[in-house]
């Protein structure tokens, strides 16, 4: 598969430059023939160049500035002739901010909106998502070149993307590297805010345990001994219970629980609780599978999601009974990540793509 990287930078940066070595790493594990970043400070050059890269190329990743952000992707979705839409979970997510007056309504509008039919690949605050579009067995890839940020959509989406798109074997040994570098940063993320975290010993605790070190202890507790919820009581409040519980029990500030894959009396489908206790409340999410996924995977699944969660803890303080951000999240794993093909409309005209940049 054919993969092309473009980045666009108008001014130097050590966080961008990280950030497009964290890009090719990620993208090296799946395909080890990528050649790395074709670099760009200018954003019609780069669109152009990029037109020239889908009559061949698989997959177009594009890796963009903070300073051009938002420009480029009004650009891009004009330039491929899609409608912009607000997402309704990045609205939700930055509606408070803008009422609290923490952002602009302008800086708000501009990140709320993407291409219709992009999958969005958030980042940890909701500013400067990135975002996918597939079409005919075509992919672009749009987000943010600064480490940070581009390390919360690697870790959360972006493998997970690529796992969706390469061999079997290719997929499964990139995974494992992504588990244990979501580890590393759960755990100098939790350190670093002086929080230790319990959690009830289960097949997710032994998945986790597996990876970790000796160092690690110093953020996670497992429980072996926690008296684990029977089978018959409700899968979200057992699941809230044993977080408070397994919390209160080890003495730490966050007491988490992840229970055994069920099938929903709803439909059948297979479904895990993520529950994350602090001394304030109780936060859950709900991930679910469908028909081609079995509970080995789920268990897997919701380990990395409660590490990506892990991984900026300052957010748990603030939490609610239920995420309202996560209440949508019963549809399947895919769905859920964010890795999804959706279908979109790419250029349907390759000249007539460069033809509209080059008039503008």
């Amino acid at each position: 598969m054919d993969i092309k990287l473009f980045s666009l930078c108008n001014q130097a940066s050590t966080e961008a430059d990280n950030g497009k070595k964290l890009i090719l790493e990620c993208v090296k594990r799946f395909f080890p023939e990528c050649s790395g970043f074709s670099e760009f400070s200018s954003q019609k050059r780069m669109l152009v160049s990029i037109s020239q890269s889908l009559l061949a190329a698989d997959i177009v990743l594009v890796a963009v500035q903070s300073t051009m952000y938002n420009t480029t992707k009004k650009m891009l979705s004009a330039a491929l002739d899609m409608k912009c839409v607000s997402n309704p979970e990045v609205t939700f997510a930055l509606k408070n901010k803008v009422e609290q007056k923490k952002i602009r309504a302008s800086v708000y509008n501009a990140n709320i909106v993407f291409p219709q039919s992009a999958v969005v690949l958030p980042t940890n605050d909701y500013l400067n998502c990135g975002f996918s579009l597939t079409s005919g067995g075509q992919h672009i890839i749009y987000m943010p070149v600064e480490d940070e940020k581009a390390e919360q959509i690697i870790l959360s989406s972006l493998y997970d993307y690529f796992a969706e798109l390469s061999e079997p074997q290719i997929a499964v040994n990139a995974m494992k590297h992504r588990h244990k570098a979501l580890i590393n940063r759960a755990v100098r993320k939790l350190n670093e805010n002086a929080i230790k975290a319990a959690i009830a010993g289960n097949d997710a605790a032994d998945y986790l345990t597996s990876y970790l070190t000796k160092k690690d202890t110093s953020a996670f507790v497992i429980d072996l001994s926690f008296n684990l919820p029977s089978d018959d009581e409700d899968i979200k409040a057992s699941a809230i219970s044993a977080a408070r519980k397994v919390r209160e029990n080890n003495h730490t500030q966050l007491g988490i629980y992840i229970s055994e894959p069920t099938a929903s009396s709803e439909d059948g489908a297979l479904c895990s609780y993520i529950a994350i206790a602090n001394e304030e409340g109780t936060m859950t999410y709900k991930l679910a599978v469908d028909g081609d996924e079995n509970a080995k995977a789920l268990t897997k699944v919701c380990v990395d999601k409660l590490l990506t969660i892990l991984c900026e803890p300052e957010r748990i303080g603030n939490s609610e009974e239920e995420s309202p951000s996560e209440k949508a999240a019963d549809s399947n794993l895919k769905g859920i990540l964010g890795i999804a093909a959706s279908a979109a409309i790419l250029a349907a005209s390759v000249a007539g793509f460069i033809i509209a940049l080059v008039m503008r």
